[in-house]
């Protein structure tokens, strides 16, 4: 019986690592998780993400146009079947980063990530 089991392990050295979705080597595949559920302590993402867009909304004129777009990608991607939890981290920190001056829509895009990250 031939050993067809090689090992294509993954090498870090030092920093921090965390890993969504991942398969390593030939015909390897990695099926992600969904937004659906409750983290581990009970926080429900759908309604924070559905509480951070209101808030997108509410502040609309202090946030810079850039801001609405990724607001209108996240949207978007929360009403697919097959929402991608790496796409929507993504535009998190993008939308992180472009509602830093607005105190209200930035606290609630960090408790989203929060939560997202514990999922």
């Amino acid at each position: 019986m031939s050993d067809n089991s090689t090992n294509y392990g993954i090498h870090q050295s030092g920093g921090v690592s965390q890993v969504g979705n991942q398969a390593v080597g030939p015909g390897a595949h990695a099926v992600g998780g969904s937004l659906a559920a409750t983290t581990p302590t009970g926080v429900d993402v759908p309604a924070l993400l559905a509480q951070l867009l209101k808030l997108v909304e509410q502040h609309r004129a202090q946030l810079p146009q850039p801001a609405h777009a990724v607001a209108a990608e996240l949207r978007a991607q929360l009403g697919r079947p097959d929402v991608e939890p790496a796409r929507v981290t993504v535009l998190l920190h993008r939308l992180a980063a472009l509602a830093s001056p607005v105190a209200p829509v930035a606290a609630a895009v960090t408790e989203v990530l929060k939560a997202v990250q514990a999922a």
